[in-house]
């Protein structure tokens, strides 16, 4: 299926022009927009404009509050619990980050924990945002919807439980570790369904639990498996249990119960860490030895078929550098999505923007 290219101006502008338009503050519509994009410049298409219609869904439905704040729930020692209100996610994400880092400044670490969560987007952002301001930063997010099935499995009883580690070595460039838990996050099965695009082996299985490489599988009963087996699957199940049962994501503040132990049917939720880069040893001798190891692994020459060992956090330094200059793909059918999704929050035909040549 074909992709039509846009440059990332074009869509930041759209992008916040729709946010706007179902109510969210011009400022809470452009920092939104903006993680979207970024996440598109990055190379992350799965969590870029891709989520757009359905950000305005969830909306819509009541999931999302757009002129909700996040706010400090309680302080003790160099933890604090954040509620998001059910604000976009992130502006709890970044609340929350923010918050931890605050209390690393006070106690050389500071965790803070996140829950009536909205989707937090790309998670590597709050990583970044805690390496701008001199600290390693870590986030585990659990509870999200239940799209993966557990190693051995063959129904789903896990969310993507994505993980993020960040490192700063230089301030335009810091170490960042982000994926999911599963083989694949989940907005990449809707980028490959909107491309008419096969998945890759290994990354679903259809209701059946019979592995398939038919992206529709995934939405008629299928699931997502967890990479590396029963590794990976362990590490999903650290990062559901710190992301919700310890954060409380499960119960939050003024929530109720339901039978079956969920509150409001809702119960994403996600533990951010800050660690002062200067906590344990100075910090110009622990930005020193960080660089070693990476020049060190740079300079391991590459075997066939590549042109270089690259870092955690390159590709997407890579991968945002030629976005920037060529402009970023979408797939025809998320671009119609979008076109639709703004067209029915009153924009117009004329505030679209057009393909780029």
């Amino acid at each position: 299926m074909a992709s039509l290219r846009f440059q990332s101006d074009a869509l930041l502008a759209v992008a916040t022009r729709i946010f706007s338009a179902v109510g969210a503050p011009d400022d809470v519509a452009a920092l939104v927009a903006g993680a979207l994009v970024t996440a598109n410049l990055m190379g992350h298409d799965s969590h870029g404009v891709l989520r757009v219609p359905e950000y305005v869904r969830a909306v819509r439905g009541g999931g999302v509050d757009v002129r909700a704040q996040p706010r400090v729930v309680s302080v003790r020692g160099a933890t604090a619990l954040v509620s998001g209100e059910w604000a976009f996610g992130q502006l709890t994400g970044r609340a929350a980050m923010r918050e931890a880092v605050r209390l690393a400044g006070e106690y050389g670490v500071g965790m803070a924990a996140a829950v009536r969560c909205a989707h937090l987007g790309r998670v590597g952002e709050y990583v970044e945002q805690a390496a701008a301001r001199g600290c390693v930063g870590m986030v585990w997010v659990g509870g999200l919807n239940q799209v993966a099935v557990p190693f051995r499995g063959a129904r789903r009883a896990l969310g993507t439980n994505p993980m993020a580690v960040g490192f700063p070595v230089d301030e335009a460039h810091p170490v960042v570790l982000d994926f999911a838990t599963t083989s694949v996050a989940a907005g990449k099965i809707s980028a490959a369904r909107a491309a008419g695009r096969a998945v890759t082996p290994g990354w679903i299985v259809d209701r059946e639990g019979q592995p398939t490489t038919d992206p529709g599988a995934f939405y008629d009963g299928g699931a997502l498996l967890p990479f590396a087996g029963h590794k990976g699957y362990a590490l999903s199940v650290m990062v559901d249990l710190l992301g919700q049962a310890l954060t409380g994501a499960d119960a939050p503040p003024g929530s109720r119960l339901d039978w079956d132990g969920t509150a409001d049917q809702r119960r994403s939720g996600a533990l951010f860490c800050a660690v002062e880069l200067g906590a344990f040893r100075p910090a110009d001798e622990a930005i020193a030895s960080a660089q070693r190891t990476l020049n060190r692994l740079r300079s391991v020459p590459p075997r066939e078929g590549f042109d270089r060992v690259l870092t955690p956090g390159q590709p997407e330094a890579l991968a945002s550098a030629e976005r920037s200059r060529t402009g970023i793909e979408v797939a025809e059918a998320t671009w119609r999505a979008i076109c639709e999704t703004a067209l029915a929050a009153g924009l117009s035909r004329d505030d679209l923007p057009a393909p780029a040549p």
